[in-house]
C-alpha cells in the first residue's frame, strides 16, 4: 500500500506577532511528518503580506493547509483563493480562554 502523503503547514500570524508565536507547535507537527513553515511578513499592506505567502506556499513540497491567525486570516484568505497548492484553510481568532470565547472556522 502507497504512503500518502501528509499536508504541508503554513501558518499567517496576527498584527501583534511574528511567525516566532507559532515556535511551540511547530516541533510537534514536524514529528508527525509534516513539512511545516511560519511565514514571515512584514505588514506593509495585506497585498504584500498576501504575495510573501504565495511565494511561502510555492516552498512546500506537498498541497498545504493555511493556518491564520487573527489578521492572518485575511491573508490566507487572499493567499489561497484560486491556488492548488492550498488544500484548506484554518482561522483561528484570538481568544480569552473563557470557552465560549474560542472559534476556528475552516474555509
Amino acid at each position: 500500500m502507497p504512503m500518502k502523503t501528509k499536508p504541508s503547514i503554513v501558518f499567517c500570524h496576527g498584527l501583534w506577532a511574528d511567525g516566532s508565536c507559532f515556535s511551540k507547535v511547530i516541533p510537534a507537527l514536524q514529528a508527525e511528518g509534516h513539512q511545516v513553515i511560519a511565514a514571515q511578513y512584514g505588514l506593509n499592506t495585506t497585498a504584500d503580506d498576501v504575495a510573501t505567502v504565495r511565494s511561502t506556499l510555492a516552498r512546500v513540497s506537498s498541497p498545504a493547509i493555511l493556518v491564520g491567525h487573527s489578521y492572518g486570516g485575511s491573508v490566507i484568505t487572499g493567499a489561497g483563493t484560486g491556488r492548488p497548492r492550498c488544500r484548506a484553510g484554518l482561522y483561528r481568532r484570538a481568544c480569552s480562554g473563557r470557552r465560549r470565547d474560542i472559534s476556528d472556522t475552516a474555509v
